[in-house]
């Protein structure tokens, strides 16, 4: 099984899309999306879950006629491709391995190693030079794909990790490549950047790599933790915040089993399970966020349980303990901590659930994660859908009353039974099914959902377009 990827990245935070209407009730249709445990089996035919669930009780022929006339309006989802979904089951049959969500594009692996990305390539992103598609305001167009295309690269790789505009991925023996923009040395060769995907030179064999907003990191085999690119907040740990033209070492007190490279801040769990984190220090008060601080150097998280999953985002960290429950903290303006409120925290919150997750990953302001039994659970921003659930449905709003959003983990629309969810730095999200299915949902204005449109939103996961070499 190809590993699941664990960077992050992010992309200026984007205006609600005013296609949402804020409806003042919740359709009967979307009770799965927010009912706990109704994803757990795949049972073919809407009807036929809809009479399988302890939740739809037929009393009287007038309520059978509003639940089908409420399944039926989930087909008519009006920000969704009306080619593309709904997709209730998870059907069919497919090869998907692994996906990692950046700030505007996407890349994922096959079975087999091929590696594949879609979505923005303004700065050679997605690892091949030929677009079909101009994105963007005509006044500001460049080069995306809609759907995915091969990574033009002549190598298998194990693991990828799509940044804000970069992406690295690791080989089958243990060598990391990075491509895509370079202006602060992010991908590690030294020169302009592009689509060509470069070697990371020295330090051999890597475990895992790590691409974040403008800085990368990647662990060698043996718990040795090395970063590169952008150190403006102290992201590289080194003691300093001076950027340099080389891989640095950063010191830490046990040998590290994981790294994810977010925004302007990185994180670290070692082998024992303790978290380290270093960059910026986000400090959440009335006016907003703010940056109080730049930690230089790894700081021990406080009141840390032992993690044996962690993800760092624009400005939430989450991981899960040993037991499955997810704890996140730092800043919290869109809900992205899930406690069930908007104030943020230095020290681990417990995520408002019960259930038990397999792995989480956060984003610009949301988090989403599998638990486990294959469902998907997210919160925090849902301004397009990137909860995979309709903004409409929330009741929450968050950004002074303004924005959809979750402060407690709500379902994703479908039965799909995923294997990993990755939601990046920017507003959309995709997940991994057990039958080897790629869906996508949230923002798509630059084709990072990679359904072949550029709807601005959509709620409902969306199966991803046939790839192309």
């Amino acid at each position: 099984m190809v590993p699941r990827p664990t960077a992050r990245s992010a992309v200026p935070e984007q205006t609600v899309d005013q296609q949402f209407a804020i409806q003042s009730s919740t359709p009967i249709s979307s009770v799965a999306a927010i009912t706990p445990n109704t994803i757990a089996a795949r049972i073919p035919g809407v009807f036929k879950f809809m009479r399988s669930s302890p939740r739809f009780v037929m009393r009287s022929s007038s309520t059978v006629l509003l639940v089908c006339a409420a399944a039926l309006s989930a087909c008519t989802e009006p920000t969704a491709p009306p080619r593309r979904y709904p997709v209730l089951d998870d059907v069919g049959q497919n090869d998907w391995a692994a996906v990692s969500a950046g700030g505007d594009h996407t890349c994922a692996l096959t079975t087999d190693g091929a590696a594949f990305c879609w979505g923005s390539n303004q700065f050679g992103q997605l690892g091949f030079s030929r677009v079909d598609t101009l994105c963007g305001p005509a006044s500001a167009h460049y080069a995306c794909s809609l759907t995915p295309r091969a990574v033009q690269s002549g190598v298998k790789f194990t693991a990828i990790s799509a940044g804000a505009h970069h992406t690295c991925a690791l080989t089958a023996s243990r060598e990391a490549f990075c491509w895509g923009a370079n202006s602060d040395n992010q991908t590690g060769d030294f020169t302009i950047g592009g689509p060509t995907p470069v070697k990371v030179p020295g330090s051999l064999p890597w475990a895992q790599v790590s691409a974040g907003y403008s800085h990368s990191c990647a662990v060698r085999t043996d718990g040795a933790l090395f970063c590169w690119g952008s150190n403006d907040r102290g992201q590289l740990g080194t003691g300093n915040l001076i950027s340099g033209l080389g891989l640095f070492r950063v010191s830490l007190p046990a040998p590290v089993a994981s790294v994810s490279a977010g925004q302007s801040r990185t994180c670290a769990r070692t082998t024992v399970g303790t978290v380290y984190c270093w960059g910026a220090v986000w400090t959440q008060r009335e006016s907003g966020l703010e940056i109080t601080r730049s930690q230089t150097t790894p700081e021990l998280v406080p009141q840390s349980p032992a993690m044996a999953w962690l993800s760092v985002g624009s400005f939430t960290t989450c991981g899960t303990d040993v037991s499955g429950f997810v704890y996140c903290w730092e800043g919290n303006p869109r809900g992205g901590i899930g406690d069930g409120t908007l104030d943020g925290s230095t020290e681990p919150q417990r995520v408002a659930t019960d259930l038990e997750f397999l792995q989480v990953e956060s984003g610009i302001a949301q988090a989403c994660g599998v638990v486990t039994n294959g469902a998907g659970y997210c919160w925090g921003d849902d301004s397009f859908g990137q909860l995979g659930v309709s903004p409409s449905l929330l009741i929450e709003r968050c950004a002074d009353g303004t924005l959809p959003c979750s402060t407690r983990p709500v379902a994703v629309l479908g039965r799909q039974q995923f294997t990993t969810i990755s939601t990046g730095l920017g507003s959309h999200t995709c997940g991994v099914t057990t039958r080897g299915n790629l869906y996508c949902w949230g923002l798509g204005f630059s084709g990072q959902r990679g359904d072949g449109s550029m709807a601005t939103g959509v709620a409902i996961p969306t199966l991803v377009a046939d790839r192309k070499q």
